[in-house]
């Protein structure tokens, strides 16, 4: 893919990119294209986070891969609209920052035996800003408006990236055992109380509260989303069942102790399972509703894992009975 010195044809084909990953294979392949060598590697914070490492988004880079722990110091050492070039041993390496709304989030390194011409890295930070740009709008487009969550549309290509294997998992410093990704789905009890006694501006509240409560629950590298009206889920990673059920009882015992202004005290339901076999999307939020039903049913508050169902339980519901 080439294009006229400024660039015009690969601002275009950024500007184009609907899917996050089209962007990334579309930025790699323009900044093969204007460097013209292919010892380059591009780290990309996704999550917008100075506390999260950046991603390699070529993977298939000639450069020697940074772990995660130096690639988060390179990136809090680079200085917005600075370049920066060092020599050694007859191999110049240049540093051109990513960022966004004055914020570092990238950087690409490049490799080469001379320095690169100035316009060209010149015209590489406006390729790079462009990106950012674009990714920014991707990431605003996959969030709730009210409570800033990811949404449901964005939670379905989630879950099919993690069942065909290609989620992320970040390292962690306790990876002598190996992750696992579950789905949980949680509901606020008796919901509709509130609006019928508070009206909606105090229950769109709530929701804004217990989306904050549930982040603040889970580390960064996991995904929180407002599933629909009172209702989330999550995708996290931990080692056992076990261990996710104490996470989610934790979350369950902090929202059924908060004091939520007007309302006062509000409990959660919650059904999960691990993402263990491919299977579609409304296969596994069955399952976790399967689960969520039997904790609602069971007397709210409550979590319950879909393992613990007989395998051919039938969810009945009385309709005389609120679930939600």
């Amino acid at each position: 893919m080439k294009a006229n010195n400024c660039g015009h044809e690969w601002i275009i084909n950024l500007t184009q990119q609907e899917e996050e990953s089209d962007l990334d294979t579309s930025l790699v392949q323009i900044i093969g294209d204007l460097l013209e060598v292919e010892n380059f590697a591009i780290y990309i914070n996704k999550h917008f986070s100075a506390q999260l490492p950046p991603t390699l988004i070529n993977s298939d880079t000639r450069l020697e891969v940074l772990e995660s722990n130096e690639a988060l110091a390179l990136l809090n050492k680079v200085t917005q609209n600075k370049i920066r070039v060092s020599r050694a041993l007859g191999v110049v390496t240049t540093y051109v920052p990513v960022y966004y709304f004055g914020k570092v989030i990238g950087i690409l390194l490049i490799e080469t035996t001379t320095e690169l011409a100035q316009t060209t890295t010149m015209l590489a930070v406006h390729i790079l800003n462009i990106y950012a740009n674009q990714l920014g709008l991707l990431h605003k487009s996959r969030l709730d408006p009210l409570t800033e969550l990811l949404n449901r549309q964005t939670f379905d290509k989630k879950v099919i990236e993690i069942v065909s294997g290609k989620g992320f998992l970040l390292p962690r410093d306790d990876t002598n055992e190996k992750r696992r990704w579950y789905l949980a789905i949680a509901d606020i009890d008796h919901f509709k109380r509130v609006n019928d006694n508070y009206g909606h501006v105090i229950g769109d509240e709530v929701i804004l509260l217990v989306a904050r409560l549930l982040k603040n629950n889970f580390r960064l590298e996991d995904y929180v989303f407002r599933y629909g009206g009172e209702e989330f889920a999550v995708l996290f990673q931990t080692k056992t069942e076990a261990q996710a059920h104490i996470a989610l009882n934790r979350l369950r015992s902090n929202i059924a102790e908060y004091p939520f202004p007007q309302v006062g005290q509000l409990t959660i339901s919650i059904g999960f399972l691990e993402l263990a076999s491919i299977d579609t999307v409304s296969s596994i939020v069955h399952q976790a509703d399967m689960a969520l039903y039997h904790s609602k049913n069971s007397g709210r508050n409550k979590v319950t894992a879909y393992s613990e169902l007989e395998v051919n339980e039938e969810v009945t519901t009385d309709n005389s009975i609120e679930l939600f």
